[in-house]
């Protein structure tokens, strides 16, 4: 898979120090990352597309 866009994010240090965790642990933590975001898109899509079609203009 080839990825060609970035975005910048920002974690707590809280955060950080789990991820640190988990990286000690051997997980890769940029595809922990990714999945992780992409699991919840799969599970919210739903209602994230529900909302943005419930907006309808009158005119």
């Amino acid at each position: 898979m080839q990825l060609t866009k970035s975005k910048t994010i920002r974690f707590s240090e809280t955060q950080m120090n789990s991820l640190s965790k988990l990286e000690n642990y051997g997980v890769n933590v940029n595809q922990f990352i990714r999945l992780a975001v992409k699991e919840k898109l799969q599970k919210d899509w739903k209602s994230i597309k529900e909302k943005k079609e419930k907006i309808i203009l009158p005119f």
